[in-house]
Protein backbone atom coordinates (compact mmCIF):
# COMPACT_ATOMS: atom_id res chain seq x y z
CA UNK A 1 0.00 0.00 0.00
CA UNK A 2 2.96 2.32 0.55
CA UNK A 3 3.69 2.40 -3.21
CA UNK A 4 0.09 3.44 -3.89
CA UNK A 5 0.43 6.26 -1.37
CA UNK A 6 3.71 7.42 -2.92
CA UNK A 7 2.23 7.32 -6.42
CA UNK A 8 -0.80 9.32 -5.29
CA UNK A 9 1.48 11.92 -3.70
CA UNK A 10 3.00 12.72 -7.09
CA UNK A 11 1.68 15.45 -9.35
CA UNK A 12 0.22 14.55 -12.72
CA UNK A 13 3.40 15.87 -14.37
CA UNK A 14 5.57 13.69 -12.14
CA UNK A 15 3.47 10.61 -12.93
CA UNK A 16 3.80 11.32 -16.66
CA UNK A 17 7.56 11.70 -16.20
CA UNK A 18 7.76 8.27 -14.51
CA UNK A 19 5.64 6.75 -17.30
CA UNK A 20 7.93 8.25 -19.95
CA UNK A 21 11.02 7.08 -18.05
CA UNK A 22 9.60 3.55 -17.74
CA UNK A 23 9.09 3.28 -21.52
CA UNK A 24 12.85 3.58 -22.07
CA UNK A 25 14.30 1.94 -18.96
CA UNK A 26 13.75 -1.70 -18.02
CA UNK A 27 13.80 -2.52 -14.31
CA UNK A 28 14.71 -5.60 -12.30
CA UNK A 29 11.59 -7.39 -11.10
CA UNK A 30 11.24 -9.56 -8.00
CA UNK A 31 11.61 -12.75 -10.06
CA UNK A 32 15.00 -11.63 -11.39
CA UNK A 33 13.83 -10.67 -14.87
CA UNK A 34 14.58 -7.25 -16.34
CA UNK A 35 11.85 -5.65 -18.44
CA UNK A 36 9.89 -2.49 -19.13
CA UNK A 37 6.88 -1.91 -16.87
CA UNK A 38 4.37 0.82 -16.07
CA UNK A 39 5.51 4.11 -14.58
CA UNK A 40 4.06 3.20 -11.20
CA UNK A 41 5.79 -0.20 -11.14
CA UNK A 42 9.07 1.37 -12.28
CA UNK A 43 8.87 3.94 -9.48
CA UNK A 44 8.19 1.16 -6.96
CA UNK A 45 11.20 -0.88 -8.10
CA UNK A 46 13.52 2.16 -8.18
CA UNK A 47 12.46 3.18 -4.67
CA UNK A 48 13.01 -0.38 -3.46
CA UNK A 49 16.51 -0.41 -4.96
CA UNK A 50 17.30 2.94 -3.38
CA UNK A 51 16.18 1.64 0.00
CA UNK A 52 18.36 -1.48 -0.38
CA UNK A 53 21.34 0.71 -1.32
CA UNK A 54 20.76 3.08 1.61
CA UNK A 55 19.86 6.04 -0.61
CA UNK A 56 16.98 8.46 -0.12
CA UNK A 57 13.79 7.00 -1.57
CA UNK A 58 12.27 10.20 -2.93
CA UNK A 59 9.50 9.33 -5.45
CA UNK A 60 9.68 12.78 -7.04
CA UNK A 61 13.27 12.21 -8.25
CA UNK A 62 13.70 10.14 -11.40
CA UNK A 63 16.99 8.34 -12.03
CA UNK A 64 19.42 9.95 -14.44
CA UNK A 65 21.10 8.18 -17.32
CA UNK A 66 23.31 5.31 -16.20
CA UNK A 67 26.53 3.91 -17.60
CA UNK A 68 26.90 0.29 -16.54
CA UNK A 69 29.99 -1.56 -15.44
CA UNK A 70 28.71 -5.07 -16.10
CA UNK A 71 31.41 -7.67 -16.22
CA UNK A 72 33.55 -5.51 -13.98
CA UNK A 73 33.69 -8.14 -11.24
CA UNK A 74 34.50 -11.84 -11.40
CA UNK A 75 35.16 -14.80 -9.12
CA UNK A 76 38.63 -15.35 -10.62
CA UNK A 77 40.82 -16.40 -7.68
CA UNK A 78 38.32 -14.68 -5.39
CA UNK A 79 36.27 -17.30 -3.65
CA UNK A 80 34.23 -18.54 -2.02
CA UNK A 81 36.91 -19.90 0.32
CA UNK A 82 36.47 -21.50 3.74
CA UNK A 83 40.03 -21.10 5.10
CA UNK A 84 40.36 -19.09 8.35
CA UNK A 85 37.33 -16.79 8.67
CA UNK A 86 36.35 -17.56 5.08
CA UNK A 87 36.03 -15.21 2.13
CA UNK A 88 33.21 -14.45 -0.28
CA UNK A 89 34.15 -11.63 -2.62
CA UNK A 90 35.12 -10.66 -6.14
CA UNK A 91 38.08 -9.69 -8.28
CA UNK A 92 37.98 -6.33 -10.13
CA UNK A 93 38.20 -6.81 -13.88
CA UNK A 94 38.18 -3.05 -14.50
CA UNK A 95 39.17 0.11 -12.64
CA UNK A 96 36.53 1.70 -10.39
CA UNK A 97 36.55 4.97 -8.52
CA UNK A 98 35.07 5.49 -5.07
CA UNK A 99 31.29 5.40 -4.68
CA UNK A 100 30.54 2.61 -7.16
CA UNK A 101 27.91 0.26 -5.71
CA UNK A 102 26.88 -3.28 -6.50
CA UNK A 103 23.88 -5.13 -5.11
CA UNK A 104 24.60 -8.82 -4.54
CA UNK A 105 22.24 -11.80 -4.31
CA UNK A 106 23.52 -15.30 -3.50
CA UNK A 107 22.34 -18.88 -3.02
CA UNK A 108 23.00 -21.21 -0.15
CA UNK A 109 25.64 -23.88 -0.94
CA UNK A 110 24.26 -26.01 -3.79
CA UNK A 111 25.35 -29.26 -5.39
CA UNK A 112 26.41 -29.47 -9.03
CA UNK A 113 23.09 -31.13 -9.90
CA UNK A 114 21.00 -28.05 -8.92
CA UNK A 115 19.08 -26.84 -11.98
CA UNK A 116 17.23 -23.89 -10.41
CA UNK A 117 19.90 -21.74 -8.78
CA UNK A 118 17.79 -18.63 -9.46
CA UNK A 119 15.12 -19.92 -7.10
CA UNK A 120 17.61 -19.94 -4.19
CA UNK A 121 18.91 -16.38 -4.65
CA UNK A 122 18.49 -14.08 -1.64
CA UNK A 123 19.63 -10.49 -1.26
CA UNK A 124 22.96 -10.45 0.57
CA UNK A 125 24.57 -7.02 0.53
CA UNK A 126 25.25 -3.66 -0.99
CA UNK A 127 28.91 -3.61 -1.83
CA UNK A 128 30.73 -0.27 -1.98
CA UNK A 129 34.35 -1.37 -2.07
CA UNK A 130 35.93 2.04 -2.71
CA UNK A 131 38.59 2.53 -5.34
CA UNK A 132 39.50 -0.69 -7.15
CA UNK A 133 42.27 -1.19 -9.66
CA UNK A 134 42.02 -4.07 -12.11
CA UNK A 135 43.05 -7.23 -10.27
CA UNK A 136 42.16 -5.99 -6.77
CA UNK A 137 39.99 -8.10 -4.47
CA UNK A 138 36.86 -6.54 -3.03
CA UNK A 139 36.31 -6.77 0.71
CA UNK A 140 34.62 -10.00 1.77
CA UNK A 141 30.84 -10.09 2.05
CA UNK A 142 31.11 -13.31 4.04
CA UNK A 143 29.55 -11.85 7.19
CA UNK A 144 26.52 -10.62 5.23
CA UNK A 145 26.32 -13.97 3.43
CA UNK A 146 26.41 -15.90 6.72
CA UNK A 147 23.66 -13.68 8.17
CA UNK A 148 21.33 -14.80 5.36
CA UNK A 149 22.43 -18.36 4.51
CA UNK A 150 24.64 -19.44 7.39
CA UNK A 151 28.10 -20.92 7.02
CA UNK A 152 29.38 -22.11 3.66
CA UNK A 153 31.88 -24.45 5.33
CA UNK A 154 31.60 -28.08 4.37
CA UNK A 155 31.55 -30.93 6.89
CA UNK A 156 35.27 -31.69 6.43
CA UNK A 157 37.88 -30.77 9.04
CA UNK A 158 39.10 -27.71 7.07
CA UNK A 159 35.66 -26.78 5.78
CA UNK A 160 35.97 -28.89 2.65
CA UNK A 161 33.00 -30.45 0.92
CA UNK A 162 33.10 -34.17 -0.06
CA UNK A 163 31.66 -33.31 -3.51
CA UNK A 164 31.83 -30.14 -5.59
CA UNK A 165 29.54 -27.59 -3.96
CA UNK A 166 28.80 -24.13 -5.31
CA UNK A 167 27.47 -20.71 -4.39
CA UNK A 168 25.74 -18.82 -7.18
CA UNK A 169 25.99 -15.04 -7.02
CA UNK A 170 24.06 -12.45 -9.04
CA UNK A 171 25.65 -9.00 -9.12
CA UNK A 172 24.05 -5.78 -10.36
CA UNK A 173 25.80 -2.46 -10.80
CA UNK A 174 23.69 0.20 -9.01
CA UNK A 175 23.19 3.81 -10.14
CA UNK A 176 20.52 6.14 -8.66
CA UNK A 177 17.99 3.39 -8.02
CA UNK A 178 18.61 1.58 -11.29
CA UNK A 179 20.18 -1.86 -11.54
CA UNK A 180 22.10 -3.12 -14.52
CA UNK A 181 21.18 -6.51 -15.93
CA UNK A 182 22.54 -9.07 -13.50
CA UNK A 183 25.71 -11.03 -13.97
CA UNK A 184 25.38 -14.60 -12.66
CA UNK A 185 28.51 -16.28 -11.37
CA UNK A 186 29.01 -19.80 -10.07
CA UNK A 187 31.71 -20.14 -7.45
CA UNK A 188 32.93 -23.59 -6.39
CA UNK A 189 33.52 -23.55 -2.63
CA UNK A 190 37.19 -24.21 -1.97
CA UNK A 191 39.24 -24.39 1.19
CA UNK A 192 41.97 -22.07 -0.14
CA UNK A 193 43.23 -20.49 -3.34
Amino acid sequence: MKAAKEWKSLTQTQRRAWSAWAKNNPVLLADGTVRRVSGRKAMTRVLRNRALAGDAANPAVLPGEATWSDGGLSLRDAGPFTENAGFVGFRAEDNFGPGVKWLVWATRPLGAEEVNAHGWLRFIAVMTPGTLVMGDLTPSIGTAYAAVHGSWDGPGEGGEWPVDTFIWLRVHHYVEGQLSPGVMMQGRIQVEL
